[in-house]
């Protein structure tokens, strides 16, 4: 689950998107179809969406949060946290 991404496109301009934040309510990365879409809740005019295709992203960095395995004796579930840089997508 991507927490926030900061998105330098090639045309110089930089996006950020944070979850929780101005209605932010999901940050995917589609790889197949070639775009990063960000998803904002349900407003009075329907949902919105933003998609950034990914031959224009000059650099891409996020911070991506995932769950550790309960399985992990003596643990139980935590939450774990890590940053990638992708350049040149």
């Amino acid at each position: 689950m991507i927490e926030k991404i900061e998105v330098s496109m090639t045309s110089g301009d930089v996006h950020n998107f944070r979850r929780g934040e101005f209605g932010v309510e999901n940050i995917e990365i589609d790889e197949l179809r070639g775009i990063i879409q960000i998803s904002y809740a349900n407003k009075e005019g329907g949902k919105k969406y933003v998609l950034l295709p990914l031959q224009n992203v000059e650099k891409c960095e996020y911070l991506d949060k995932e769950i550790i395995s309960a399985a992990t004796p003596g643990n139980g579930n935590k939450m774990e946290s890590g940053t990638t840089l992708m350049d040149k997508i």
